[in-house]
């Protein structure tokens, strides 16, 4: 009797584990052929040494706009760069007027760009991988590969994706910031969340 119990227990497992997968693979798949950015949101994150000890300065980048082809497999996001969408938070608010003017210089380039191909996307999973040409600052670099995650969004209308990468601002020719009694990496952390919908 326990042999059957046992035998009924682990059939009904597999068959809630295939449901389960089942399930997520058909929550990730994307139906439409063109998505475009409903909104978007990035977290970046510079990490600061004073007296040997480390810091986190972070801020977030409040506006985008971008499509998607899913088709032609390709994808074109940009990012606005001035002070009212892109700054610094909490005890370093006072360092956003300096870090638009002197080192990313906003005035002169106000956006960034990030347009290449899908490589590949795994419905099941929800796992894609984009590779293309990230321009910041003016300055173009190629072979720029990120990889995110694609899910549904809250609202059941739409995906989320977010993806996580970190840019070296010397790749970019951006100065690494010269703070008083302390040194800055030149390696900046972003993660990055868009909200995407059916594209008319």
């Amino acid at each position: 009797m326990k042999q059957i119990m046992k035998k009924t227990y682990g059939i009904a497992a597999i068959a809630v584990f295939f449901a389960f997968n089942a399930l997520g693979a058909d929550a990730v798949k994307i139906k439409e052929e063109k998505l475009k950015i409903e909104s978007g949101k990035m977290l970046f994150t510079l990490i600061k040494t004073m007296a040997g000890s480390e810091s986190k300065m972070s801020g977030i980048a409040s506006q985008m706009t971008g499509a998607f082809d899913l088709k032609a497999k390709t994808f074109d996001i940009t990012m606005q760069i001035n002070l009212a969408s892109f700054a610094m938070g909490g005890q370093y608010k006072f360092a956003n007027d300096r870090m638009h003017e002197t080192y990313l210089e906003s005035s002169q380039y106000p956006t960034a760009n990030y347009k290449g191909t899908i490589v590949s996307y795994d419905e099941a999973s929800g796992k894609a991988k984009v590779k293309g040409t990230m321009t910041i600052h003016g300055t173009k670099k190629d072979n720029v590969t990120i990889d995110g995650l694609v899910v549904p969004s809250a609202s059941g209308s739409g995906y989320l994706l977010t993806a996580d990468f970190n840019v070296n601002l010397k790749d970019y020719n951006i100065a690494v910031p010269d703070i008083k009694l302390a040194t800055v990496k030149e390696i900046v952390s972003l993660k990055m969340k868009i909200e995407l919908r059916g594209a008319k």
